[in-house]
């Protein structure tokens, strides 16, 4: 068994390309396209372009790409243009063949964004109230290292306005019940970046929103997301409707409705040039007790993914399912890449828990590199606790438990009849931006059982004899317990005991 992929932090730094034709004409060959034309890197980090030769009508034409880089101290490109990160400064990429030229201007940023020319806001301790700055200066720094925000706001965090804005660290914490509706949840956002070209946010812990992190407005180009971790997310973990180019990177999403979004919802530009590259994370699909569509509790793909949505690389990721997307391919929903769409691969890992087959096909290879290996069963398991456990390691959380869990009933609840009788399974849903050590079901105030454990899954669920109760209508609730001692009590729920 292969083993998990290593999440070491990586620096920052920026690329920009910037395509030029010119030179001699050939009948074979009209001209020479670069992709990506723009993107994002860190020192240390790769990114695949690709020259392609067409010939007049578009389509592309066999010859030979010949690429060089003005100065290797900065970036290195070998013969297939693989570009590696090498130290802060700026140069460029050229890919020629015959007289035809495409440029890359490069520049390279030296470690991570907090550290980086700008003005700096520090932001501490427990937030209660929204960020809401859209009219940031460029280069301007928020070290949020420690704050915790715990706004009932629709959308916590909203920044942008300038190229280059910095969000380092914290953490914003949801409250809302598992058993919210849909609709509700899609207007509520952890972080949203609007108009901001090369947005970073790194470090940061995003639980228990719609979306976690939103790249909003044709401007948001070039962004990266870092060290980030996303928890229960109803709706998107990424939103990148827009199609602009982004890296991700180090970063865990673990519980989402859907993994990562460039579909469009209003009308953008063809980002099919563009490139989103997402290496050494971790994505888990979480079953939500309220969903657009379907029977409950459903989620949708890893990727929702439009026909103009840019390219993909994907390096040294594993992703988890354990059952398949609501919604299907019509829909723009893949749990593969979409195809067509897939730039680079190598190296990642598909946990696949659910019944019988993987849903879709699986590259197993991209261009000679291996690209998904399928695993299933205990082993498929084992793999993916370790890379969480890795994960976990590489990313301790200094700041203190301040939020309480998340709780709701289930079943009888959101779904389940709410007439008990005999022997019946009682089921809450409990999820804690840390952990949920313990459940605790009780009728009108009398504890009947609990159950102890943290559940990834989300569900707990008390099998009791309804005979310990006299026949007639009691209030049903659920109280879920966090590692820090914190309590919630669900909304009670009117059953009906007839036996």
């Amino acid at each position: 068994m292969k083993s998990p992929p290593i999440l070491l932090p990586l620096l920052t730094a920026t690329l920009a390309l910037l395509v030029s034709c010119g030179g001699a004409t050939h009948p074979e060959l009209a001209f020479l396209t670069l992709e990506p034309r723009a993107f994002t890197l860190a020192v240390g980090e790769t990114v695949q372009l690709t020259g392609t030769l067409r010939n007049g009508a578009g389509n592309p034409v066999s010859g030979t790409v010949v690429w060089t880089t003005g100065d290797a101290t900065v970036a290195q490109v070998n013969s297939s243009g693989l570009v590696h990160g090498m130290a802060a400064g700026s140069g460029t990429i050229t890919a020629a063949s015959g007289g035809d030229t495409a440029t890359a201007a490069i520049t390279v940023r030296g470690y991570r964004c907090l550290d980086q020319a700008g003005p700096t806001t520090t932001l501490s301790g427990t937030q209660t109230s929204a960020i809401n700055n859209t009219s940031l200066a460029a280069d301007t720094k928020l070290d949020a290292s420690t704050a915790q925000f715990l706004t009932a706001a629709d959308v916590a965090i909203k920044l942008g306005g300038n190229a280059n804005v910095c969000y380092h660290g914290g953490q914003v914490v949801g409250q809302s019940p598992p058993s919210t509706s849909w609709s509700t949840m899609h207007d509520r956002y952890g972080m949203v970046a609007r108009d901001a070209g090369f947005f970073q946010v790194e470090g940061v812990t995003l639980f228990d929103y719609g979306d976690g992190v939103n790249m909003d407005g044709q401007g948001t180009t070039e962004w990266s997301i870092r060290h980030v971790h996303v928890k229960y997310s109803r709706d998107d973990c990424v939103q990148n409707d827009f199609m602009n180019s982004g890296t991700i990177d180090s970063s865990f999403f673990d519980g989402c409705y859907d993994g990562m979004s460039s579909r469009e919802y209003t009308s953008v530009l063809n980002g099919s040039a563009n490139l989103v590259v997402i290496r050494n994370s971790l994505w888990r699909l979480q079953a939500m007790d309220q969903p657009y569509s379907g029977p409950l509790p459903n989620h949708n793909a890893f990727w929702k993914w439009s026909a103009i949505g840019p390219k993909l690389a994907l390096y040294n990721n594993v992703f988890r399912a354990d059952e398949g997307s609501e919604a299907g391919n019509g829909t723009d929903m893949f749990m593969a890449p979409r195809p067509g769409k897939l730039a680079d691969c190598e190296n990642n890992v598909m946990v696949w828990l659910g019944p019988g087959p993987f849903p879709e096909t699986l590259p197993t290879t991209f261009k000679g590199k291996p690209c998904f290996t399928l695993m299933t069963g205990a082993a498929a398991l084992d793999y993916w606790n370790s890379a969480v456990a890795e994960w976990r390691a590489n990313h301790p959380n200094p700041l203190p438990d301040i939020g309480p869990p998340i709780v709701s009933l289930f079943s009888p609840g959101v779904t389940g009849s709410t007439t008990l009788a005999g022997m019946v399974d009682l089921t809450a849903t409990a999820v804690d931006d840390d952990s949920v050590t313990l459940v605790v079901f009780a009728v009108s105030g009398d504890s009947i059982g609990a159950v102890t454990g943290d559940a990834p899954a989300t569900k707990y669920t008390l099998t009791w004899d309804s005979h310990g109760k006299p026949n007639g209508i009691y209030t049903l609730t659920a109280t879920a317990r966090d590692a820090a001692g914190h309590t919630t009590t669900s909304t009670g729920v009117a059953v009906t005991i007839s036996n």
